[in-house]
């Protein structure tokens, strides 16, 4: 009796068991369509099965699911970024631990709760989560947090979240205060300064499209170890753009060396290079010493002027260059070393190659990429971006204040420059340091001083700025609330400003 009782139980569970099997796979399966396009998710796309088999595979799909949303929970909350998320409705649903160490809010406070809500009591203002929500775009505005520690500022970003219908189901924010932004800033400033941007080294001028042309090659070859060579009239920038070359590379955190072959007498020049042992030769050091191509492990040596190289040194150049093996004076022990070596010359050494005057085979061991400096006279765009950037090197260095005339700039554009950046410097520095007033200068120049004493701009207030900005963003939008939205301050502190700056006493 007791028996058939339990089996007929088991035949009515039955029924419900298989449906609920396959609702949990229909759900599945309805997950799997959901992030099949979402590039956060595509590893776990890959190991989710599709469709399940049987009960197995769907138990390990469901487990799967699980620990994924453990995991990203666990990234959410240890974000080193803030993250408030909130529903297509404005209630708020999630917010990790950095938003509550950032704004001395405790999320306990705030979940649950409707961001316009939150706004009433001043805690945001504005809403960054609500405009986000209300325009279904992404917003980035000055926000106000009042948290534990008072109201602070912070930049604020608020981004609407789409489902895979395209339906707009939650907003997540992201704030950062100013207090960060202006470390971050004051970083970027000095780290930008230690190592110019592609196109803005020192005297790196790059307006032309003779120059543009050569970054973009230079670009391709920074990370190789292909050897170069540059060629180019004396002042051209060679050394310049062998620098430029060094510090975009891989090998910027290492050594550049520069040795000019012409100007280190023939018989000094190999145990600069190479080195010597110990007792090499009368007077050498009885440690020895290691040569520039040694000491510049791992990092770029520049050879200026080797067309000035003599021919024996030419050789165990062209030996290095083979098996990056370096031997000592005196020494028989080959030392590895691992240089890039940039060549430069102001003397075609396809011509002296010719003459028997350099070895061929280094020449095209060397030619590996060859970058031809145009004269300044054939790259005319170059000339005044130079003249600014020389001018403003000088001012500061001799502190002064001084802007150029047009006749200087028509002066400056008809020269032809034949010792062209170095002797553009020169001549921007003379007339700096003279104040354009010699004689021989206004002569050269056919009129009036060509370089003047400009008055600096009087430093603005907190106030001026203020005046201004809301003054532009009134004019622009034409009323206080429009000008609330664009600057991210409430209405009501818009609708102050502007009454502030437009009535007549503001004057």
């Amino acid at each position: 009796m007791v028996s058939n009782m339990c089996e007929s139980k088991k035949a009515e569970l039955k029924p419900d068991m298989t449906m609920f099997y396959k609702k949990l796979k229909q759900k599945v399966q309805e997950y799997q369509e959901a992030i099949q396009n979402v590039g956060f998710a595509k590893m776990e796309y890959a190991a989710l099965k599709y469709p399940p088999q049987n009960e197995e595979e769907l138990l390990e799909m469901v487990c799967r699911i699980i620990d994924t949303s453990k995991e990203l929970n666990f990234i959410m909350e240890q974000n080193p970024s803030s993250v408030y998320v909130a529903d297509a409705e404005g209630k708020t649903l999630r917010i990790n631990r950095n938003f509550e160490e950032l704004t001395g809010l405790d999320r306990k406070d705030l979940l649950g709760k409707e961001t316009i809500e939150i706004e009433k009591n001043n805690i945001f203002a504005p809403s960054v989560c609500s405009i986000a929500l209300r325009e279904g775009r992404r917003i980035v505005a000055l926000q106000t947090i009042k948290g534990a520690q008072g109201e602070k500022e912070y930049f604020t970003a608020g981004v609407p979240i789409f489902d895979e219908n395209g339906e707009l189901f939650r907003v997540m924010t992201n704030a950062l205060s100013i207090e960060e932004m202006i470390n971050m800033t004051a970083y970027w400033k000095q780290t930008k300064e230690k190592n110019p941007l592609p196109g803005f080294a020192d005297t790196l001028i790059a307006e032309s499209r003779q120059m543009k042309d050569i970054l973009e090659l230079v670009d391709l070859v920074k990370d190789t170890e292909s050897t170069i060579i540059i060629e180019g009239e004396t002042g051209v920038g060679k050394s310049m753009m062998a620098r430029y070359i060094h510090d975009n590379s891989n090998r910027r955190d290492k050594r550049m060396t520069e040795i000019n072959c012409g100007a280190i007498p023939a018989q000094l020049l190999e145990s600069e290079l190479f080195g010597y042992a110990s007792g090499a030769f009368t007077g050498a050091s009885k440690k020895g010493k290691e040569g520039l191509i040694e000491a510049s492990e791992g990092g770029t040596i520049l050879l200026d002027e080797i067309s000035e190289l003599p021919l024996l040194l030419q050789v165990k150049l062209l030996h290095f260059l083979q098996n990056k093996r370096i031997t000592r004076i005196g020494d028989t022990e080959e030392i590895p070393v691992d240089v890039r070596v940039i060549a430069a010359t102001n003397k075609p050494l396809e011509t002296l190659v010719e003459k028997g005057e350099f070895r061929s085979d280094l020449y095209y061991r060397l030619n590996v990429v060859s970058i031809v400096m145009p004269p300044l006279r054939e790259r005319k765009e170059d000339i005044m971006p130079a003249v600014y950037h020389f001018v403003e090197k000088y001012t500061k260095l001799y502190q002064k204040h001084l802007q150029i005339q047009q006749s200087c700039i028509d002066h400056l554009l008809s020269k032809p420059w034949k010792g062209n950046l170095r002797e553009l410097e020169n001549y921007v520095e003379r007339l700096v340091v003279t104040e354009g007033k010699l004689s021989e200068i206004n002569k050269e120049a056919e009129g009036p001083v060509i370089i003047e004493e400009k008055v600096p701009d009087e430093p603005q207030t907190m106030d001026d700025m203020e005046r201004k900005m809301i003054l532009e963003a009134y004019h622009k939008y034409g009323s206080s609330y429009k000008v609330a939205k664009a600057l991210g301050i409430s209405q009501s502190t818009a609708y102050r400003k502007i009454r502030k700056y437009t009535s007549p006493d503001s004057e």
